[in-house]
């Protein structure tokens, strides 16, 4: 705005000193002199460049003054001008916020409506589900007593039932348990009588393998010459099912080299007791795998 206020006074000193220009070079350039007639009588007036200069300073100051005041106006219109629109805009927005306001409480006062009648049909709905709550729990009881009493009922019953069946169950298991324990004695006193059959069996059976083992090997047994009464070998002997020789050794030695190699001679020269193969396989593993033969000067021993 300051730049603005100078800019009319200094445009119009500007024109003022190029007319003043223009006028001086009126006299200072000129056409070439004419042709003389008849001189005339001329008037000169001298013109005071300086006052002339002084006069058109003046009158540009008071035309920038004049400049300035009008900006200074025009500055004040525009003030005065932007104030009113401020304060018109200041009523708008007073009057805008005002209706807002009055929306405000409006909408407020419309929520504050709705909520009281939602909160009271809540309050309504709360009360009609109590009561239908406090109707359930009603019959939940009512049904309760009735399923515990028939309960109590069905549960006497079978315990009668129960204790009815648990007492025939009780005499059948004795009569049972009286019939098996019979049962078991006859059983028991059978398989004593098969067994002691079988040991009489076994028992025969092995005393006949027996014989005929201590027959082959006494007939196979070279008795050393350094051989005295009262010496005893015991020889350790372990016998394949077809009766097969599998391995002998000493187990208990007679203190006499000689005597001991000979008994372990005679068991590897009869090789293979045929016999023994058509032995029961229980039985020939219980008492046959493993055999223990006493060597003595007098004969063979068990």
């Amino acid at each position: 705005m300051e730049i603005r206020s100078y800019i009319v006074p200094f445009v119009l000193a500007l024109g003022v000193h190029a007319a003043v220009l223009a006028l001086l070079s009126t006299h200072w350039m000129g056409h070439d002199e004419p042709q003389r007639k008849v001189p005339r009588h001329i008037e000169a007036q001298m013109i005071d460049l300086t006052a002339l200069a002084r006069r058109e300073a003046e009158q540009a100051h008071i035309a920038e003054e004049r400049a300035r005041e009008a900006e200074q106006a025009q500055q004040a219109e525009r003030k005065r001008q932007e104030r009113v629109a401020a304060e018109q805009r200041r009523q708008e927005l007073a009057k805008q916020q005002a209706e807002a306001e009055t929306k405000r409480k409006a909408r407020q006062e419309a929520e504050k409506k709705r909520q009281k009648e939602q909160a009271a049909q809540r309050a309504a709905e709360q009360k009609r589900q109590a009561e239908l709550e406090a109707k359930r729990k009603a019959e939940a009881v009512e049904r309760k007593r009735k399923a515990e009493e028939q309960a109590r009922r069905q549960e006497a019953e079978v315990k009668r039932k129960a204790e009815a069946a648990a007492k025939a169950a009780k005499e059948r298991e004795r009569k049972q348990a009286q019939a098996e324990a019979e049962l078991k004695q006859a059983l028991a006193r059978e398989q004593k009588a098969r067994e002691a059959a079988a040991r009489q069996a076994s028992q025969a059976v092995i005393g006949d393998i027996q014989s005929y083992i201590q027959a082959m090997l006494q007939n196979g047994w070279r008795i050393p010459s350094t051989a005295r009464n009262g010496m005893e070998a015991v020889v350790t002997i372990h016998l394949l099912p077809n009766g097969e020789v599998d391995q002998a050794y000493i187990h208990t030695s007679s203190g006499n080299a000689a005597f001991d190699n000979s008994a372990i001679q005679a068991v590897y020269r009869v090789q293979r007791f045929p016999r023994v193969a058509d032995i029961d396989p229980i039985l020939f593993e219980r008492r046959l795998r493993k055999l223990s033969v006493k060597f003595r000067p007098e004969g063979l021993r068990w």
